[in-house]
């Protein structure tokens, strides 16, 4: 992907980087991140922190010291998650409540392409889910 692609990543590709790429071993992967998140090309929504938390172990240890990587949920998003909503039934499930960060990773993604500031921000946006990625095409919603 370019240099200004900018990335938006889920709880499970956090947790699965750790399990594949260890910090203990990988440390090269995780300074990658760092850098992403210096850079501000690497941004997940505030969900995806809270989903981290619950379990406390090194992935979780280590977005706490990183909180420039979580957004807060804007209004454009909750209008877009609940269009999403609309269309993508499937993608919470009913028993895990309603503040599960997939639909908030999209509209995160949406924001950052299609929002009121989008011409601020000049890059390809890429979500980072299960370990791979998919580019937020304009076709989309």
């Amino acid at each position: 992907m370019a240099g200004n692609t900018f990335y938006v990543i889920d709880t499970s590709s956090l947790i699965d980087y750790n399990y594949y790429y260890p910090m203990s071993n990988f440390e090269s992967v995780w300074k990658k991140l760092d850098g992403l998140i210096l850079e501000g090309r690497l941004g997940a929504p505030s969900q995806v922190l809270k989903e981290l938390e619950c379990k406390d172990d090194e992935v979780t240890s280590w977005a706490r010291k990183h909180p420039a990587l979580f957004f807060e949920i804007s209004q454009y998003q909750v209008e877009k998650v609940k269009e999403i909503l609309g269309k993508f039934k499937g993608l919470i499930r009913a028993a895990y409540g309603l503040e599960q960060a997939d639909p908030f990773v999209v509209a995160l993604a949406c924001e950052r392409m299609y929002g009121p500031q989008k011409d601020l921000f000049q890059h390809e946006v890429c979500v980072v889910t299960r370990s791979r990625c998919m580019v937020i095409g304009r076709e989309y919603l």
